[in-house]
């Protein structure tokens, strides 16, 4: 009978357990603000945002699904920033249209020390098609270029732009 009460005690335990990890898990890709020292990004639903020590990216995003068949170890959706030294967006215009296939771009100077580019350009890279959606602003007074790019499977494109339209239009340097 003792072993009944040990293992019904064990097994509530082992529940309890298992839904406080499933909230917590389910908690991580739910919306949140990424505040930084310099810069501040809404992460929309569906994204989860790594802690990691040192990080690999001053901010990335990523989706909770993986694609499918071939494309199963290759998340659907994903957002990295960039941070480069000095005033490079020219390069990274010439060096993304080296590669990909813009279907739109625009380049504005919203104040005379800043200029930036949105675009949406596709790529193939080892037979798997991706939309690429960029958003880069050159800072003339901080010497800085800061590059949002959000990269989503082909596929699932229609699912992800939205958000990830929502996300790179969220980023506001401090």
């Amino acid at each position: 009978m003792e072993i009944f009460i040990i293992g019904g005690i064990v097994v509530a335990i082992m529940v309890y357990v298992s839904t406080r990890i499933k909230r917590s898990a389910a908690a991580a890709f739910s919306p949140e603000l990424i505040e930084k020292e310099d810069f501040t990004v809404e992460k929309p639903e569906g994204f989860l945002f790594p802690l990691r020590e040192p990080p690999d990216f001053p901010f990335e995003a990523y989706s909770k699904f993986y694609g499918e068949r071939s494309t199963r170890n290759i998340w659907r959706a994903r957002a990295r920033l960039r941070i480069h030294e000095g005033l490079v967006l020219d390069d990274l215009a010439a060096e993304a249209e080296s590669g990909e296939t813009f279907t739109s771009k625009e380049l504005t100077d919203p104040t005379p020390s800043r200029r930036e580019m949105n675009s949406r350009s596709e790529r193939t890279e080892d037979e798997i098609g991706y939309a690429v959606y960029r958003r880069v602003i050159e800072c003339a007074d901080r010497g800085k270029t800061y590059e949002f790019r959000a990269t989503m499977l082909e596929n699932h494109e229609e699912e992800y732009s939205a958000r990830a339209s929502e996300m790179l239009a969220s980023l506001r340097l401090r």
